[in-house]
C-alpha cells in the first residue's frame, strides 16, 4: 500500500479538475521547474539529480508534443511541434555537454510559451478558451 501525502492528493485533485488549458500551463511550469533543478544539479556536480530532472522535463515536453491536435491546430500545432522538438534537442545537447546554455534557452522558450498561454487564459471568456483548447488534445498526465 502506498501512502499519498496531503500535497500529492492536492496535486492529483488539481490535475483531475483542471481544464485542458490549465493542464497545458501546469505542464509548462513542471518542465521549467525540472530544468531549473537540472541547472542546480549541473552547478553542484550532482549528475544523478541532473539526469532525473532532465528526464522529467523531457517527459513533460513529450507529453505536450503528443497532446497536439494537428487536425484542428493546423499551423499553430505544427509550429509548436517544431518548437518542442528544438527544445528537446537543446536540453539533450546541454545535458550531454554539461553546458548550462541549452537549459537556460529551453527555460526561456518554455517561459515565453507559458506566459502566452497564461495571458490568453486570463483574457478569454469560457467560450473562447474552449476553442483554443482544441490546439491540444486531452492530456493524461503521468508526472
Amino acid at each position: 500500500m502506498s501512502y499519498n501525502s496531503p500535497y500529492d492528493n492536492y496535486v492529483e485533485l488539481k490535475v483531475l479538475s483542471a481544464s485542458p488549458l490549465e493542464l497545458v500551463t501546469m505542464l509548462y511550469r513542471a518542465a521549467i521547474d525540472s530544468l531549473e533543478e537540472a541547472r542546480r544539479g549541473l552547478a553542484s556536480g550532482e549528475s544523478k539529480r541532473r539526469a532525473g530532472s532532465v528526464a522529467r522535463a523531457c517527459d513533460v515536453i513529450i507529453e505536450l508534443t503528443q497532446s497536439l491536435n494537428h487536425e484542428q491546430g493546423g499551423e499553430l500545432a505544427r509550429d509548436l511541434l517544431e518548437l518542442y522538438d528544438y527544445t528537446l534537442r537543446r536540453i539533450h545537447e546541454s545535458n550531454r555537454e554539461g553546458d548550462d546554455a541549452g537549459f537556460r534557452e529551453a527555460i526561456q522558450l518554455l517561459t515565453t510559451l507559458l506566459d502566452g498561454w497564461q495571458s490568453i487564459a486570463s483574457s478569454m471568456d469560457a467560450t473562447a478558451a474552449e476553442v483554443l483548447e482544441h490546439e491540444h488534445q486531452p492530456l493524461q498526465c503521468s508526472f
